[in-house]
């Protein structure tokens, strides 16, 4: 009996967490594909393999101690453009702060040393350092109804071969970032299916007590929408 409740109770926060963000996702809103990386992704043999380098991904993740890098996998079979972009939630705590991302790969330079990298460098293979500098777009992800600081971009044809991604930080910071690849948007039926349980995993990576808040206020308003229709209809008997 208890277990028959605990699934009800996630199926209850499942369809609550789709009908929130049905209410604030509008129609043009999937820009893109949203991956929560739930391991250990340090050290070149454990790098997250991006799916695919032209379709559009939005990877969020956290560095938590000092010397950590992240490292992410992309393989491209043909020449083609690749895009990528370091970004970091809009927030007073990330005014200052910005991580850098390093490309490794063939046909890259090989006299750039990157800043106090923590890791040896992948041997036989060039790349390429973006330092933040400053840069400061902002951006609004609709998908996620969450603002973002958008820092260095990297954008230009990859010749065929394994790249590696290295996401750090040179002083020794730590913070939530998001590195977002590719620069088309391809979305399935699985990725809609899908979608309450990103949209809520993303919310909580992003700022888990205005999430909650809102669930709760959402379900608040539903539970007063049922108990004020059950009394009309109890009314007209």
């Amino acid at each position: 009996m208890k277990r028959f409740a605990k699934q009800r109770s996630h199926l209850f926060m499942y369809m609550l967490a789709l009908l929130v963000a049905a209410l604030f996702l509008p129609a043009s809103a999937m820009t893109h594909k949203p991956i929560l990386v739930e391991r250990s992704i340090n050290g070149y043999e454990q790098a997250y393999e991006i799916p695919d380098p032209l379709t559009s991904y939005a990877i969020y993740g956290e560095l938590k101690t000092p010397r950590q890098v992240d490292l992410y996998k992309v393989t491209v079979t043909e020449e083609s453009p690749f895009y990528a972009r370091i970004s970091v939630p809009k927030k007073q705590a990330y005014q200052s702060w910005g991580p850098a991302f390093l490309i490794f790969g063939p046909g890259l330079p090989t006299t750039n040393e990157p800043p106090s990298y923590p890791l040896d460098l992948p041997a036989n293979m060039g790349r390429a350092t973006l330092l933040w500098n400053g840069e400061a777009d902002e951006s609004y992800e609709p998908f996620t109804q969450t603002s973002y600081i958008d820092h260095q971009l990297y954008s230009r044809s990859l010749a065929p071969g394994t790249y590696y991604i290295a996401v750090y930080d040179p002083s020794g910071g730590t913070g939530r970032y998001v590195l977002a690849t590719g620069s088309q948007s391809r979305f399935g039926m699985l990725d809609w299916l899908r979608f309450p349980a990103t949209w809520y995993q993303i919310r909580m990576w992003y700022d888990p007590t205005q999430t909650t808040l809102l669930l709760v206020g959402a379900f608040a308003l539903l539970a007063g929408a049922i108990y004020f229709f059950s009394r009309q209809l109890k009314g007209r008997k």
